[in-house]
């Protein structure tokens, strides 16, 4: 499938925003973008940094925030950036923009042996990322535990279906940073991603 980048004028009507209005406004201008219907099914916001801004970023992506190859949207870069054009259609990894929680887990390291009472799972994450969890800590995880895990980068294994396991858990659904749940699941915390 071709996309082509909308043009100002399709995204304001779109959102109902006008460009002026756009600036330093990243995460609120991609959800906007997201909600339109004016991307492909499947777009979502993503959200970490990006050369050229100070600060953490937020942009719209056709697929996977973590895929390096990904289309990214980012219709508030100029605003940071003056060289940057109003509306940045490109592939993730050319600028690049580099979500929260990137990375290989196999760079970062298990999680610790508990020391403190072990916390199951409220579900079953599936036959992948039970099997995983024993490789990262065949004894079980703590609270410390789960919330290594929680931080460690997304890549090389079922962060997914761990994370959307942990999110049904009581005592671990607050220690999955806000945006890597809303990222790498089809959970959509407080509406903010899609």
């Amino acid at each position: 499938m071709t996309f082509t980048a909308p043009t100002v004028e399709a995204v304001e009507a779109a959102i109902d925003i006008p460009k002026d209005h756009w600036a330093h406004q990243c995460h609120s201008v991609s959800l906007a973008i997201v909600r339109s219907g004016l991307l492909p099914e499947g777009a979502r916001v993503a959200r970490g940094g990006c050369r050229g801004v100070g600060s953490q970023h937020s942009w719209a992506v056709l697929g996977d925030p973590y895929d390096p190859e990904v289309t990214v949207v980012d219709a508030t870069l100029w605003s940071y950036d003056t060289s940057a054009p109003t509306i940045l259609m490109a592939r993730a990894s050319d600028r690049p923009h580099v979500p929260h929680g990137s990375g290989s887990i196999w760079a970062w390291g298990r999680p610790p042996e508990p020391v403190s009472e072990v916390i199951e799972l409220a579900v079953d994450p599936g036959r992948e990322a039970s099997r995983f969890l024993r490789l990262a800590s065949p004894t079980g995880l703590d609270q410390e535990g789960w919330r290594v895990l929680a931080h460690a980068p997304v890549g090389g294994w079922p962060a997914r279906e761990i994370f959307t396991a942990m999110d049904a858990t009581p005592k671990l659904r607050a220690m999955i940073p806000i945006d890597v749940l809303g990222m790498v699941t089809d959970v959509n915390p407080k509406g903010l991603y899609f």
